[in-house]
């Protein structure tokens, strides 16, 4: 049996954790469950992952970096680039419903959280939204009102996280596109009407 670096069961460990959360929820997740998805010993888990917590929280890192995943050709313009970004996320969405699924689940296991981890849900957020505004600054161009980055940056989160729900709820397809399309252009509609040009 091929040996596995520490990396690459921290990875297979998220992606299993992902799945069992998508599946069974967040009561279901437990870690013997998830080192047996991931085919390893509950043991290796615990030397990747000291708790649960830390495992919870990489899967949200891990979701924040694939759903924002850089892009090579950023569009130029805050509009076009924050429609952009809307597409992507309706299309990762579609392709990864199970992610889709367990990040709802994580992060309202997250807000439950008491103790030293009360700010557990503003942390995750800010993983989602820091990524967005690092997009959308790369696409400003001098009429851009960069002063609505930020906030277009959380309205962005915010209103995938409503359609996603939404998509959860019924898999109308059809609805999806459009809700998405109609998004896009009121996103565009707001930069537009702040332009300095």
């Amino acid at each position: 049996m091929a040996r596995l670096s520490a990396d690459v069961r921290r990875q297979g460990f998220i992606e299993a954790a992902v799945r069992i959360i998508a599946s069974h929820g967040m009561r279901g997740a437990t870690t013997r469950r998830i080192a047996e998805e991931a085919g390893s010993p509950l043991a290796t888990l615990h030397y990747c992952f000291h708790t649960k917590e830390q495992l919870f929280f990489a899967v949200f890192a891990y979701l924040a970096e694939v759903t924002s995943a850089e892009v090579k050709d950023v569009p130029v313009g805050l509009g076009r680039a924050a429609r952009d970004w809307l597409v992507r996320a309706a299309n990762w969405t579609i392709a990864h419903d199970d992610y889709a699924r367990a990040q709802y689940e994580l992060y309202f296991w997250a807000l439950r959280q008491e103790g030293g981890d009360s700010d557990l849900g503003a942390r995750i957020y800010e993983l989602f939204f820091n990524r967005v505004e690092k997009q959308l600054r790369a696409a400003l161009q001098p009429q851009d009102d960069d002063a609505l980055v930020v906030p277009l940056a959380r309205i962005l989160v915010g209103i995938v996280d409503g359609l996603v729900m939404q998509w959860n709820g019924d898999h109308d397809r059809e609805r999806f596109d459009l809700d998405f399309r109609l998004a896009g252009d009121m996103v565009e509609a707001l930069v537009a009407s702040r332009s300095k040009g």
